[in-house]
């Protein structure tokens, strides 16, 4: 698996690997749907689109966790399917295919991503991240 849950006193503590910081991207996203929903379906029939610019790997991480808990929160929206074209200093430009959820299928509020205690690096196999969900 991707990512594992680590042990956190209040919150969600997730630890991330992938062999791009793009998968990365889209592993701490799993991460992130897997705390908030009992279920997720593979429906595609919507697209949104993100950008962000960011001046760290850490920075990088947590906004796009961000957007997506905007999207879940306001617009009832979860992503299935990522196109992602990111560096991890710079910019990110995502297009994501997914649908609208219904309240049944969620599991579990998340405030927020942050930047405590979050970690990015690269190693020899790819990247690792850990970042704690604020529930």
């Amino acid at each position: 698996m991707p990512y594992q849950f680590l042990e956190h006193t209040a919150d969600v503590r997730a630890e991330c690997r992938a062999p791009t910081f793009e998968a990365l991207l889209e592993t701490a996203a799993q991460a992130l749907y897997a705390v908030a929903f009992n279920r997720i379906h593979h429906q595609a029939d919507l697209e949104r689109r993100l950008q962000l610019t960011a001046d760290s790997p850490e920075e990088t991480l947590v906004r796009w966790l961000q957007d997506l808990i905007y999207l879940m929160d306001v617009e009832h929206f979860i992503a299935t399917r990522f196109d992602i074209q990111a560096t991890p200093t710079t910019t990110l430009h995502a297009t994501l295919h997914g649908y609208h959820y219904t309240p049944e299928e969620r599991a579990t509020e998340i405030k927020a991503a942050t930047y405590h205690g979050m970690k990015v690096s690269k190693t020899d196999a790819g990247y690792l991240a850990e970042v704690i969900f604020d529930l």
